[in-house]
């Protein structure tokens, strides 16, 4: 049977993708604050930002979403929320969704 390491693969993974997206936020943001230090966000990206660190790092529970997960994951490293917290939401939602998904497929198919 390989319903659970085809999970336990996919879910590693994704999960190793959204750290690599964490540290690129965590990069991207001490490189704008090195050329633009004094530059504000807008007031809807300073709303985003601010739920986001309201969250901290369960919010990277939603990192399982399509088109919302990857950038959830560079904007936690972007607001340094910290990495292995982080990390450990990535894990757990990227989990549910593939054992979800693997289920769904298994039963289609």
């Amino acid at each position: 049977d390989l319903f659970w390491p085809a999970v336990f693969v996919a879910t590693a993974g994704n999960t190793i993708g959204g750290a690599i997206s964490w540290w690129m936020g965590a990069g991207a943001h001490h490189v704008k604050t090195r050329l633009q230090p004094t530059e504000g966000a807008a007031t809807s990206e300073a709303r985003a930002l601010a739920w986001l660190r309201a969250f901290g790092p369960k919010a990277c529970l939603l990192s399982w979403l399509p088109a919302v997960g990857d950038p959830l994951c560079a904007v936690a490293g972007w607001l340094h929320l910290p990495f292995w917290p982080c990390v450990f939401y990535m894990a757990i939602g990227k989990f549910a969704r593939y054992t979800l998904m693997t289920a769904a497929l298994m039963w289609v198919f």
